[in-house]
């Protein structure tokens, strides 16, 4: 006799509508992966005089396996599918800004401008001719593509500008999030068996599943994100998932 404690290599593939597949992730640090089965009762009772309340038939009725998934590995993929969205690669090249008229407000809240991922060297505000000063007169968030009059300035009750920028090219994958009901996934792995050695194989053909709690942008530790939902059977098989404990290799 022996127990289980598992050290594995755990893969995600996102799976469509129509259950095919859209490409594997992993390894993935996993940090949790739960199944439980269960079995919903159905009870006869007995309402004769001498066994009222006892049970006449008992029969036990598979239910759909429950499935629960923790991890604190977060690309933009893992964090799609725990906002219940989808990714899309944004390539967006350079460009120039050119005297863009902005209107500051008088009380030094923030101004959107039309561009983000502005360069710092160039970047220039004017008021009519003047060249006015950073720091002194406005603030910029370059990345944010944000300006704002400065509290004592020459701008500070606010008004006409014009804005002139260099905005850098921008790459990378955009989370869409909140538009999905689901998230449906084949999750498989395999590992080994810390306690035996004996090497082990795991793999949830389809479970359509939920994020259960919210991701903290802000947090102080590591964000971890936590699906679940229900494993669903899958043509060609009786079962919705398979655990297989492998003999151990030859030494």
């Amino acid at each position: 006799m022996s127990g289980l404690f598992v050290a594995g290599n755990f893969y995600v593939d996102r799976l469509n509508a129509q259950g095919q597949s859209t490409g594997i992730i992993g390894p993935i640090n996993t940090t949790k992966l739960a199944l439980k089965a269960e079995a919903e009762e159905k009870v006869r009772s007995s309402k004769k005089k001498g066994s009222y309340g006892q049970a006449l038939s008992v029969v036990k009725i598979a239910k759909p396996c429950e499935v629960e998934w923790s991890f604190d590995d977060q690309p933009a993929e893992l964090i799609a599918m725990a906002m219940l969205g989808d990714t899309q690669v944004i390539n967006s090249g350079s460009g120039t800004l050119t005297d863009e008229a902005v209107t500051l407000p008088a009380n030094q809240k923030w101004v959107q401008l039309p561009n983000s991922n502005f360069a710092e060297v160039g970047f220039e505000v004017k008021k009519d001719a003047a060249t006015l000063v950073l720091g002194t007169d406005y603030e910029v968030n370059y990345a944010l593509g944000l300006v704002r009059s400065v509290k004592g300035g020459a701008v500070e009750a606010g008004g006409a500008v014009t804005v002139t920028g260099q905005h850098n090219a921008i790459s990378g994958t955009l989370v869409k999030g909140g538009i999905n009901a689901q998230t449906r996934v084949r999750l498989f792995g395999e590992g080994t068996n810390l306690e035996t050695g004996k090497p082990m194989k795991l793999d949830i053909f389809d479970a359509s599943l939920s994020p259960t709690s919210a991701i903290d942008f802000a947090a102080s530790e590591f964000v971890s994100s936590t699906l679940a939902g229900k494993a669903q059977l899958v043509a060609g098989k009786d079962h919705p998932f398979e655990y297989v404990d492998l003999d151990a290799p030859a030494a």
